[in-house]
């Protein structure tokens, strides 16, 4: 199997550790080979706080995935989330030079180099520079300027910046389980590789990623990213608070949420209890569903009214135009798709990941959302990786790294 075809996507989240092993074909397609999981450890809200314990996850869920598939791995793309990850949209400008006024690709990237000059904290990197749409002589709609001709180029670009320190945690863990990282990406953009369409990325939606410590955003319009936010809580909260509430502990809360929790407590029998367990020596005792079932009903309307206010401040929610698809192990809990409706405002669907060949229903599953977007986001720079070098004559360093950038 050749190393060069092998694609390796690294989702290292508050609760759980995945990696996807997969590879590319000589048509674009992507297959999947195998995957490994592990419960997470060292992590909190998405950030790592404890380098060793999230090593050793890492470490396991690799183990599991090489030993399936056979295949060593060297490399991985990895997603990283915290709400240390912030974004904002700029704009820049540059006059086309040369007698006819043809667009480069070295004015193509010194445009986008234009477009992303705009001063960050010291103590901040940039993790991804995305062109949203490109004008030529105050002429927009336009994706790829290249080989057009004009006086003026502009672009509107989104950037996704991200503590260097909080970062290099993670990358440090990675290192630490013995592997090296070739990417890093901020998990709601793989999530929306791959759980959204493209006509859904063309018409305007958002995708809410409901993960164990973090709900991460992303909203999509014309096929390019307007607005990406991390928001630090997700599904660990609805347990803690079961926890608090029913005096039991973690263990036994979770299981009771996944077994009988619902968010949309009007359908629930007023009869209808849950045994719960009690904490150390303490017996057990039934508990009306219909509490327990409030509590989860509560952390879920703070949740999707949290993400309802960030997209207002975007200046989005009448754009999208193809609603809302939720993902993420916290979209699984029932009746979050109504409850997302009634909050939002707009038609939601539950995305589950898309785009990979051979796999298997019991990962076509939420919460391998975005272990399978990294795997996709491999793949893609692969091919786009392929094509700079066939490229004749080649393209300097400098504006090589300046275009990787601008492809993340």
């Amino acid at each position: 199997m050749k190393k060069d075809r092998i694609i390796c996507g690294l989702d290292v989240g508050t609760t759980k550790t995945c990696m996807m092993i997969a590879r590319t074909h000589l048509d674009g397609g992507l297959e999947l080979i195998s995957t490994g999981y592990a419960d997470s450890a060292g992590l909190h809200k998405g950030v790592v706080i404890d380098l060793d314990a999230a090593a050793a996850s890492i470490r396991k869920a690799a183990d599991e995935a090489e030993l399936k598939s056979e295949v060593s791995v060297d490399w991985v793309i990895v997603g990283a989330a915290g709400d240390h990850f912030q974004s904002f949209n700029s704009r820049g400008a540059i006059d086309i030079g040369g007698n006819r006024h043809e667009v480069t690709e070295e004015a193509r990237t010194q445009v986008i180099a234009a477009a992303q000059s705009v001063p960050i904290s010291p103590d901040r990197e940039v993790v991804h520079v995305l062109p949203q749409e490109f004008f030529l002589d105050d002429r927009g709609g336009i994706k790829n300027p290249v080989g057009l001709f004009g006086s003026q180029l502009d672009v509107n670009i989104h950037v996704v910046t991200c503590q260097i320190a909080l970062n290099q945690n993670l990358i440090n863990a990675v290192n630490r389980a013995q592997m090296r990282v070739k990417k890093v990406v901020a998990q709601p953009l793989a999530s929306a590789e791959a759980v959204l369409t493209r006509d859904e990325k063309e018409l305007g939606t958002a995708i809410i990623d409901i993960g164990g410590g973090t709900t991460d955003i992303a909203v999509f319009l014309g096929d390019a990213v307007h607005f990406t936010k991390v928001l630090p809580v997700g599904g660990t909260h609805f347990t803690r608070d079961l926890a608090i509430g029913l005096q039991t502990t973690i263990e036994d809360s979770e299981r009771i949420k996944k077994d009988a929790g619902t968010v949309l407590t009007e359908r629930i029998l007023a009869e209808d209890s849950v045994l719960v367990p009690g904490m150390g020596t303490r017996a057990a005792r039934n508990v009306s569903r219909r509490v327990i079932c409030s509590i989860l009903r509560d952390r879920a309307v703070e949740i999707l009214e949290l993400v309802a206010d960030q997209l207002r401040k975007a200046l989005v929610s009448q754009n999208l135009i193809a609603g809302v698809v939720i993902t993420g192990g916290g979209s699984m809990l029932d009746g979050m798709v109504e409850l997302s409706e009634e909050i939002l405002g707009m038609p939601v669907r539950q995305g589950l990941p898309l785009g990979i060949r051979g796999l298997p229903p019991e990962l076509s599953h939420p919460v391998y959302s975005t272990a399978v977007g990294l795997a996709l986001f491999g793949a893609e720079e692969a091919v786009v990786r392929k094509k700079k070098w066939g490229r004749a004559g080649g393209t300097p360093w400098l504006l090589n790294r300046i275009l990787s950038l601008a492809g993340n």
